[in-house]
């Protein structure tokens, strides 16, 4: 298979998994939330369309974080394995909520962090 065929099942796969998700097909709600959800280099609105649009493929990093938030395996959205239903994770309303907290954790300082696990011990008792 040719690497833009690649490219091009890939974005089928995304728009699969963001429609299944009912997140709207849009490259500036995909790169805003993306960049939400990752502590690197945040992706331009150009970058999420030429996802969407099957002129580029994420590196693993970034696989990975759109994998988790669209609830699917890093393998389904990369290469389609087999005829795998994108919700594979099977997570709750929870769960999700937790990823959320989770990517923004990631997003604070060194001393933000201790603030709020200082916070959360303190509650947990």
């Amino acid at each position: 298979m040719s690497n833009q065929q690649q490219k091009k099942l890939f974005a089928e796969r995304l728009t699969k998994a963001l429609t299944e998700a009912k997140h709207p097909i849009s490259p500036t709600y995909l790169s805003n939330e993306f960049n939400h959800r990752y502590d690197g280099q945040p992706i331009s609105v150009q970058s999420a369309n030429n996802w969407l649009l099957g002129k580029a493929i994420p590196n693993q990093d970034k696989l990975a974080i759109l994998a988790i938030w669209l609830n699917v395996s890093n393998q389904w959205l990369r290469f389609g394995d087999s005829d795998q239903a994108p919700s594979l994770l099977n997570q709750d309303d929870s769960d999700s909520i937790d990823l959320d907290f989770y990517f923004k954790f990631r997003r604070l300082n060194n001393s933000q962090k201790k603030l709020i696990t200082s916070l959360i011990e303190e509650i947990l008792g």
